[in-house]
């Protein structure tokens, strides 16, 4: 999960996915898989497999869930990502959720 600005888009041709540049914000859990976290303001490309969803506008600030692309750079951002427009309260909610322990099993 991450907090980001999106920079830029380019959707590409249609057999090809497109990709999203985005500003990192925040981090609620970094490090959770194993992979460090972008510092704020690090840019990460994401990986858009469709065209059309999910749907991000150039300078929108969203809170994503995406899945690590197999080069551990990129984030790949399935049409079935959770990707909401970023609110204000929401940072406080992501701040309790960064603070909890994993209760899962490795």
């Amino acid at each position: 999960v991450l907090t980001g600005t999106v920079k830029s888009l380019s959707r590409g041709p249609p057999q090809e996915p497109g990709w999203a540049v985005l500003s990192v914000l925040s981090v609620p859990k970094p490090g959770g898989l194993g992979v460090p976290a972008p510092a704020k303001g690090a840019t990460l490309r994401l990986q858009l497999p469709c065209r059309l969803c999910p749907a991000l506008k150039k300078g929108s600030t969203y809170v994503l869930m995406g899945r690590l692309g197999g080069d551990g750079a990129a984030l790949l951002l399935p049409p079935d990502a959770f990707v909401v427009p970023f609110r204000p309260q929401q940072q406080q909610l992501l701040a309790n959720l960064s603070k909890r322990p994993c209760r899962g099993t490795p």
